[in-house]
């Protein structure tokens, strides 16, 4: 498997990434929504693709920050 290397300047940038207001908006109208029993399949497969790129995201945040943990090497 290949490593993922980031310089710092790209870890930080992938570490501060998170949804926009009115994504973060949706998400919870459509849980909320969901919890009611009321979605649709379009608002389905909306929440569905919205935790895809969410499981996404936390995955590459752990491994930014992973590599802002880590010291330098020398050279």
């Amino acid at each position: 498997m290949e490593r993922l290397v980031l310089s710092p300047e790209k870890a930080e940038a992938i570490a501060s990434l998170s949804f926009a207001r009115e994504d973060q908006e949706r998400m919870r109208a459509l849980m909320a929504r969901n919890n009611q029993g009321l979605l649709t399949e379009p608002e389905r497969v909306e929440m569905e693709s919205f935790r895809r790129v969410g499981t996404l995201l936390g995955i590459l945040q752990a491994r930014a920050r992973l590599a802002l943990d880590k010291p330098r090497s020398p050279g």
